[in-house]
């Protein structure tokens, strides 16, 4: 195995672990209207974005820590 195969699942777990706190951060920071709806919070381009990348974070953790297999083509 090479060097670079051999530090790849430590590569997706540190990248993962940096896109879950930006998406994390991202749910606090996003800008507000005042008197939103439950509805306008959760239908709003700055919390899927957040959510989608917190998908794409834990996929990447779990890549990483070998509980799920990488597809071969």
């Amino acid at each position: 195995m090479s060097n670079a195969a051999a530090l790849f699942p430590r590569f997706l777990v540190i990248c993962s672990i940096i896109l879950m706190l930006a998406g994390v951060a991202q749910i606090f920071v996003r800008p507000r209207k005042e008197n939103e709806t439950m509805l306008e919070k959760i239908v709003n381009r700055a919390t899927i974005t957040a959510l989608v990348s917190i998908a794409f974070a834990v996929a990447g953790i779990l890549f990483g820590l070998g509980v799920l297999k990488m597809p071969r083509f």
